[in-house]
């Protein structure tokens, strides 16, 4: 990046961001038509599909503070995507008009942040080799990002 490139960008980053007394500059309205994709994609990189597994979850939530009343379990590929898709997943889809938006385990209270989680994993054999992986929610999916080599 040129130092005329790097100007630019810290120039942006300036006049666009928060301060305090004042909101960063803007329309003064949302831009629907011009709105970014919510979801992060990884195009070509490897994905492992993760299982829907909440309904399947007998845990009740006074369970997790009564210590020993929960029994600990390896991880495995449906202890990741149980823990996903509480955390991070989507919960719904509404619409009006030709408009559609997704609801998320994660209130926001209407803030448009996309979701973002990554996971360093080991190896979990037979379906996914240690890595760095990205959580898609829009597909409840982990999108493998870097291959972490097996100790040797």
């Amino acid at each position: 990046m040129t130092s005329h490139e790097l100007e630019r960008v810290i120039a942006y980053h300036r006049i666009t961001k928060h301060a305090p007394g004042r909101y960063a500059r803007s329309l003064g309205y949302m831009d629907w038509d011009t709105q970014p994709d919510p979801f992060r994609r990884f195009d070509g990189a490897p994905r492992v599909e993760l299982p829907l597994r909440a309904d399947a979850l007998r845990t009740k939530y006074a369970e997790l503070y009564e210590p020993g009343a929960v029994a600990p379990h390896p991880l495995g590929i449906d202890g990741v995507a149980t823990f996903f898709e509480l955390a991070l997943g989507l919960t719904a889809w509404k619409g009006y008009g030709e408009s559609r938006w997704s609801l998320r385990a994660d209130p926001s209270s209407g803030n448009l942040h996309p979701t973002e989680a990554y996971a360093v994993l080991p190896s979990i054999a037979g379906v996914l080799d240690a890595g760095v992986f990205h959580y898609l929610s829009h597909d409840h999916c982990l999108e493998q990002r870097a291959r972490v080599a097996p100790d040797r």
